[in-house]
């Protein structure tokens, strides 16, 4: 063998001891830092078609622990929530929760359906505990008792919302509602048809949006020729801005007559339709109105950050999610050692599905078996870009 390689051969051998040292000094700093912060897993969608929503919430729960950590952290170690980016793929979801779910304490997440029906078998499978905080009940209820519904039964909830509206506007015969058949949007959209028979709507047809819609003028010309007295848009942002532009557009002028959905309640709704939307109604899960004083701090910095818009309807969900598992790891006594992983997910999975007198940043409500009680949805008036307070309904 010549000397040349005969050094090359050394060399490799020096690089590998050298890379395998790496490797295990980069192992036992991770298991060192496992034992001197607390970790919580987030599986939530960053890039694709509900990036928007995914950025606003993890903008929430990373706004939760950097609170956390300036009071001390939990039981005086650091918290950091671990964002894992799913966009809105199925393979995406399993590939990160396959990542997680050996060592993780508890999951946020996954986000956004899609991701839950794919990743959350696996989830149910290993014992791991997931806060599914952006769906319905329906879709959380499937993967009782290792996940959470933020929400009660939309059943519950829904029908009351456009049965208030539809009484504030007595006139009202036949509606319209625009529907985007993605995730759980159909299953909503029924219950809001239920709620507007009930107040006595006699007739609702439905318009359906497709998912690769651009230009929404046929919709609203489709829609305006069956002579409607009123619109609820079940559909995403973007898209219900631009059925709100093009109804007026094609000569709508009651824009009272439009309930736009929570879903809808997002960033782009209102940079895309902007005066459009004076004066149509929306419904949400938040009062921007609260005089709760972590409110009102927390809605001025997503203000801030967020162009002065007013936070959007999921936008604290995740926050709260946080403060729920740092009260369960101080109120049950969790270690966080590898070897109780096991009990102590158990131990923050029945805290959480039974915690009662949680107080969240807006509200404080107590959980059964995995159920919210005493939440309802809030109704409002849109005028420039801000929403009116209207009412909140149960």
């Amino acid at each position: 063998m010549d000397w040349k390689k005969q050094l090359s051969l050394i060399l490799s051998k020096t690089l590998l001891v050298l890379l395998l040292v790496v490797m295990f000094s980069s192992s036992v700093i991770a298991s060192q830092d496992d034992h001197k912060v607390w970790r919580i897993d987030f599986l939530n969608s960053l890039t694709g078609s509900v990036a928007s929503i995914g950025n606003y919430m993890s903008w929430s729960a990373q706004r939760a622990a950097q609170e956390i950590n300036k009071s001390g952290g939990i039981n005086g170690k650091p918290l950091i929530v671990l964002e894992h980016d799913t966009g809105d793929s199925p393979e995406k979801a399993i590939s990160e929760m396959a990542k997680i779910i050996d060592h993780a304490l508890v999951a946020l997440g996954p986000v956004p359906e899609v991701c839950i029906q794919a990743a959350m078998p696996m989830a149910v499978d290993r014992g791991l505990f997931c806060m599914l905080a952006s769906t319905s009940y329906e879709v959380a209820v499937n993967y009782f008792p290792w996940s959470i519904s933020w929400f009660p039964p939309t059943e519950e909830v829904l029908p009351g919302v456009t049965e208030t509206w539809a009484e504030i506007h007595e006139s009202l015969e036949k509606v319209i509602q625009f529907t985007e058949k993605q995730a759980v949007w159909p299953q909503m959209a029924e219950f809001h048809v239920a709620g507007l028979q009930t107040a006595g709507v006699k007739e609702v047809q439905e318009v359906e949006v497709p998912k690769d819609a651009i230009m929404f003028d046929s919709l609203a010309v489709k829609a305006l020729s069956r002579e409607p007295d009123g619109f609820i848009l079940t559909c995403s942002p973007e898209k219900a801005a631009k059925i709100v532009i093009s109804l007026q557009k094609q000569g709508w002028e009651d824009t009272s007559k439009i309930l736009i959905f929570s879903s809808a309640d997002d960033t782009s709704l209102y940079t895309t339709a902007g005066q459009y939307l004076n004066g149509c109604y929306i419904y949400n899960y938040i009062d921007p109105n609260s005089q709760n004083d972590r409110w009102i701090s927390f809605r001025e910095d997503y203000k801030k950050e967020h162009g002065g818009l007013e936070p959007s309807s999921l936008s604290t969900i995740y926050y709260d999610c946080v403060y729920m598992v740092k009260e369960a790891i101080e109120e049950t006594g969790i270690t966080g050692e590898r070897d109780n992983l096991a009990k102590e997910r158990i131990k923050i999975r029945d805290y959480c599905r039974n915690v009662k007198s949680f107080e969240g940043i807006q509200q404080t409500w107590d959980m059964s078996d995995g159920v919210p009680s005493e939440k309802g949805a809030f109704l409002f008036i849109i005028q420039d870009n801000h929403k009116e307070f209207v009412c909140q309904t149960n």
